[in-house]
């Protein structure tokens, strides 16, 4: 008994012993690399484990990654497995070793998938050649080739990492013809434009020359040439060369143009033979010349284009008033000097200077006449469907409504000489459009700038010509700053609306208006000076203007801003003469006004146009657009 006592007792010391010693022995956990990379293609590593008990692995949840085995106990090994990467970005991931408080963190990365090639657009020969393709890649490649493309057969059609693929090219009896071959790894793809050229390619056609005319005598010496356009069999994009000069077995210009029109920027010779033609020529190298033309200069010059020339220049004033008369719709023969550019813009002066106060202060005034060449004649009409390509893009609206490329108006502007942003704000601008059309729109800003927008109408209607297009867009709007005094049949029998009248006086501030007023309380309306006063007996309150017949007033019964006849009425004309006197810098003052003011009645012009104006029947101009 004492014996198994004795036995009992040792074993029980000895197992207090070994977990004594078990739990004074430190935990030891080592890994073979803490930065795992791994390939994007059959990625997988191993890890080598040291440890002096049991561990752990746990990676968290990415199904690109896989680790083998997540456990076991002393050394071991951690097989890490990754799914081919055919994305375009690198990926990662991490896992931990874990060994009683020991943790290890592992950082797995992942390169992805890169294909590049040294060839993205190829042409080949008409009669087939080989073209190699050489690949520089990570990863597994196939080659497309689309459906139908049986021209083009390959070396290869699969591989992986860096490589070259041979594409083989049949001859071909046909027209051009071209294939995009897709080089596919993963979900991406590069591809390769192989472009075979036709096996006939036919010439265009001979360009027929219209203008200068063969035989041509006394030509301007700044000519338009011109031709029909050249269609190519094949469907080619064709291009022109130009050449002329005074030996036609030797040209001595060349010039190379996608168009069919060209303008010098230079003067001929005067008196002196020339010779010219146009050459087609396509996109594969083919020509085809036209007859050669003949012409003799004269001594006839024209208007370059963004030329401008002086029409007139003050005599009085420190400072003239300035007007700009431009045209669009006018092609670059219109601008020979005398023709009809010139004849049009005369007119227009003269329209413009026939009615007092600018017939009396017109050498207060400097007026400029500038060229801009237009590829048609004529202007767009978008409420008939015509489409005209000119400088300006004028356009009738509708109506008698109008626009224009208003930009582009103020660039020619500014390339007069002297010009300058400022001087602009006080510009006046007449575009006058060569279009025989009714209709007619200023466009007004805020800061002083405005573009009178009047068409060579020719019409023998009451108040529906050219010059009362000019007296009541250029000279009532555009630099009188007037407002329109008629009445729209919509608005017939009704007071003017909060908006209208708000709008009304937001301009008037700016300076605008000074014909219509808010008010028919004469003893403090706005041209209270002159009612009573001798001479101006005309002179009064009229409800009935600005659109609308009741809640707004004009000063006399007839005037240029209601039927557009000659005549602008005494608040008009007192606007116009401030606004001369102010920029020539001299004083204004009644007494000097009421001393030049020598027409205060309509003349038989406007009593004649007048009278035989129908109200009823008669189209009013377009309201101004204001621009803030």
């Amino acid at each position: 008994m004492f014996k198994l006592y004795k036995s009992l007792l040792f074993l029980f010391c000895l197992s207090i012993f070994t977990i004594s010693c078990e739990k004074e022995q430190k935990a030891e956990l080592d890994l073979s690399t803490y930065q795992l990379s791994i390939p994007n293609i059959n990625g997988t590593a191993v890890i080598e484990v040291s440890c002096n008990g049991k561990w752990t692995a746990s990676l968290s949840s990415n199904s690109w990654c896989t680790i083998s085995p997540t456990s076991g106990s002393g050394n071991g090994q951690i097989v890490v497995t990754a799914t081919d990467n055919f994305d375009i970005e690198t990926r990662s991931v991490s896992f931990i070793v874990t060994s009683r408080d020991l943790k290890k963190n592992v950082r797995v990365t992942q390169s992805y998938s890169s294909l590049d090639l040294d060839k993205s657009n190829v042409t080949v020969k008409k009669e087939g050649e080989s073209v190699t393709i050489n690949i520089n890649s990570n990863t597994h490649w196939s080659v497309e080739i689309p459906d139908g493309k049986t021209w083009i057969t390959s070396s290869t059609l699969s591989g992986t990492g860096n490589g070259q693929v041979i594409f083989n090219i049949s001859n071909n009896e046909g027209q051009e013809r071209s294939a995009d071959v897709t080089f596919r790894y993963g979900t991406q793809g590069r591809v390769v434009k192989i472009t075979q050229q036709r096996s006939i390619n036919l010439p265009p056609d001979a360009p027929i020359l219209s203008s200068p005319a063969n035989n041509l005598t006394d030509a301007n010496r700044l000519p338009t040439f011109r031709w029909k356009e050249s269609k190519d069999p094949d469907g080619d994009k064709v291009t022109y060369r130009l050449e002329f000069g005074k030996d036609q077995t030797n040209f001595q210009n060349s010039i190379s143009i996608q168009d069919t029109v060209h303008n010098l920027s230079a003067y001929l010779d005067p008196n002196s033979s020339y010779y010219w033609r146009v050459v087609a020529k396509d996109s594969f190298g083919e020509e085809t010349s036209s007859p050669i033309y003949t012409f003799s200069t004269g001594i006839k010059t024209s208007y370059f284009d963004a030329e401008f020339k002086i029409a007139q220049t003050n005599s009085k004033g420190i400072k003239p008033s300035e007007i700009l008369f431009i045209g669009d719709g006018y092609i670059s023969e219109d601008y020979e000097e005398g023709g009809l550019f010139d004849k049009d813009m005369d007119a227009g002066i003269e329209h413009f200077f026939a009615v007092e106060p600018y017939k009396s202060y017109r050498d207060y005034f400097k007026v400029y006449k500038q060229a801009a060449y237009s590829r048609e004649r004529g202007a767009t009409q978008t409420d008939k469907g015509i489409k005209k390509n000119t400088k300006f893009e004028v356009d009738f609206q509708g109506g008698s409504s109008m626009a224009a490329n208003t930009e582009t108006v103020f660039n020619y502007a500014l390339s007069i000489q002297g010009m300058t942003e400022e001087k602009l704000k006080s510009l006046l601008i007449v575009l006058v459009v060569n279009q025989d059309r009714y209709a007619g729109t200023c466009w007004m800003w805020s800061d002083g700038k405005a573009i009178a927008i009047t068409p060579v109408s020719k019409s023998t209607n009451p108040g529906s010509n050219y010059s009362n297009l000019i007296n009541h867009e250029a000279g009532g709007h555009g630099y009188g700053k007037l407002a329109d005094e008629y009445v729209t049949s919509a608005n017939s029998g009704k007071r003017i609306d909060t908006e209208t009248k708000n709008q009304y006086l937001n301009f008037a501030k700016y300076g605008f208006y000074s014909n219509v007023d808010t008010t028919g309380n004469t003893s403090i309306i706005k041209w209270k000076h002159f009612i009573g006063k001798s001479g101006y007996e005309r002179v009064g309150a009229y409800e009935g203007a600005y659109y609308f017949s009741l809640g707004m007033w004009r000063p006399e019964l007839t005037s240029c801003m209601i039927f557009n006849e000659p005549y602008y009425n005494a608040p008009s004309r007192e606007a116009i003469v401030k606004r001369i006197m102010q920029t020539a810098g001299e004083e204004f003052t009644m007494e000097k006004f009421v001393e030049k003011d020598i027409q205060k009645t309509p003349g038989n012009a406007a009593l004649i146009q007048t009278k035989s104006m129908n109200p009823l029947t008669f189209v009013p101009l377009a309201p101004p657009v204001i621009v803030k």
